[in-house]
């Protein structure tokens, strides 16, 4: 049994998209599985560590401009695969991080 449980504040959405991370050292790319206004999960070929901070860039289908995320910090790391929770973000970004999962969300659980 788990020792911490920490409640999700934020709606998340399964969605493969393209991703760039960038640290002070390297530049990788990746597969961006599930987000939510709070943070992302990566699928990355670069390895990356648990507290290392990263600027992201998620290419959306369909959008002139990919999402930005000014800063964001590696939460937990497994093989491949790692989660970030977003620290900074302009609000225009912000935005449209909101608009696309509300649009993930009304596809997934239409009225």
């Amino acid at each position: 049994m788990p020792k911490h449980f920490k409640l999700r504040i934020y709606q998340r959405v399964t969605l493969c998209g393209t991703g760039y991370y960038l640290s002070e050292d390297f530049l990788g790319k990746g597969t961006v599985w599930d987000i939510s206004s709070g943070g992302w999960r990566i699928q990355g070929d670069h390895q990356v560590r648990v507290g290392m901070p990263l600027t992201l860039r998620m290419e959306l289908p369909g959008a002139k401009l990919p999402l930005e995320v000014e800063q964001a910090i590696v939460q937990w790391v497994s093989g491949r695969d790692f989660g970030v929770q977003i620290k900074k973000i302009r609000h225009a970004s912000a935005k449209k991080l909101e608009r696309i999962i509300g649009q993930h969300l009304c596809t997934l659980h239409p009225d």
